[in-house]
């Protein structure tokens, strides 16, 4: 087995034909191109749930030979012993797992539609404790409220409600913008000062901002996004430029860096998603809100954008989103649904609604 935090790939023996004699570099160039079409995270992860399943094997004496390709009554085997014990999606994670793994290698993958009924059968199964509350989102009014409760002078403070206003209206992962820790060295995926530009427009102040993310969970090539005014004091247009004033972070430097007034100007620190979350929270369970998680950004911005009447194949585009699966992460649906349902035209600034005229006919 491969370390933990890798998905094992021994591909060479699939690549060989009567016909065909690969070399070591087309059978490295395939391997290093396979291990490619997954994230690190993912990665991991299926190197964990490979590891369950051959911890399982083993404690039921199934031999190597049979555990690859996975015959159908084992895998009928294996995701039963999961009832009772887990919820239905760590089956369906595992699960997906192996499916990758045989995919890996040329396999043939024996799910089945009676795994598929087992499977629907076991969300049935699973106990209380293996499903948690839908995470908080942030709602308008608890952005104002933090905000609000910023001092916007501070250098730190003036970094955190510039992230604070991205995250949520550009719909963003925090750690599409932030490192996981102050002790990060790996920062090519964020966003760096000279990520950020202005419109093209050359009006002032500019009428938006453009924000590349070098990497996000979807793709790993980047994506940018367009960062818009709002008419409240979430407006994130003037909270970027207030914190690029105050903390004149280096064009080199991830974007949301601050300075210390103990330590001076020329040194610079890096805003993590720890440090962020401390401090919002810190200010939110003080006013009565619940703790909120990274993700609660990205919820509550989607969420205010579909209630305020924006249509949702707008918002799915400019949130990212690569499937409907942004449909799990909807609050408050009964403000969402009757926005759904009933157009406002007032909430797409950027569409002009004129009057049609009818033409009267000359005679």
């Amino acid at each position: 087995m491969a370390p933990h935090n890798t998905l094992p790939i021994n591909i060479q023996n699939s690549l060989f034909s009567s016909s065909i004699h690969p070399s070591k570099r087309d059978i490295d160039n395939v391997h290093k191109a396979l291990e490619m079409s997954w994230a690190k995270s993912t990665h991991s992860s299926y190197s964990r749930a490979l590891q369950h399943f051959h911890n399982f094997c083993s404690q039921r004496n199934i031999p190597h030979e049979s555990r690859f390709p996975a015959s159908e009554a084992l895998l009928l085997i294996y995701a039963a012993s999961h009832t009772g014990i887990c919820s239905s999606s760590t089956v369906h994670h595992r699960l997906s797992a192996l499916k990758a793994y045989h995919v890996l290698h040329n396999w043939q993958w024996n799910g089945s539609p009676r795994l598929s009924k087992l499977l629907r059968g076991l969300k049935h199964t699973a106990p209380d404790s293996s499903s948690r509350p839908p995470r908080p989102p942030v709602s308008l009014s608890m952005l104002i409220n933090l905000i609000k409760h910023l001092n916007l002078a501070n250098p730190f403070d003036a970094a955190v409600a510039a992230c604070a206003s991205t995250a949520f209206w550009g719909q963003c992962r925090l750690g599409e913008l932030l490192p996981p820790s102050p002790r990060s060295t790996q920062l090519s995926s964020i966003p760096t000062r000279s990520h950020l530009t202005c419109s093209a427009s050359k009006s002032r102040p500019p009428k938006s901002f453009n924000l590349h993310l070098p990497q996000t969970k979807t793709n790993r090539l980047g994506q940018t996004i367009v960062i818009l005014p709002q008419d409240n004091v979430s407006n994130p247009l003037p909270l970027l430029q207030n914190h690029l004033f105050v903390n004149q972070p280096p064009i080199h430097v991830p974007l949301f860096s601050y300075h210390s007034s103990n330590h001076g100007p020329h040194h610079t620190f890096t805003l993590s998603k720890p440090t962020f979350l401390a401090r919002c929270n810190s200010i939110l369970t003080t006013l009565g809100y619940e703790q909120i998680s990274g993700h609660s950004f990205r919820i509550g911005g989607t969420s205010t954008l579909l209630a305020s009447g924006i249509p949702s194949d707008v918002v799915k585009t400019m949130g990212r989103w690569s499937s409907d699966s942004f449909l799990r992460y909807w609050r408050h649906i009964d403000r969402i649904a009757p926005a759904q349902i009933i157009p406002h035209p007032s909430c797409l600034p950027f569409v002009k609604n004129k009057p049609h005229r009818r033409k009267l006919r000359k005679h």
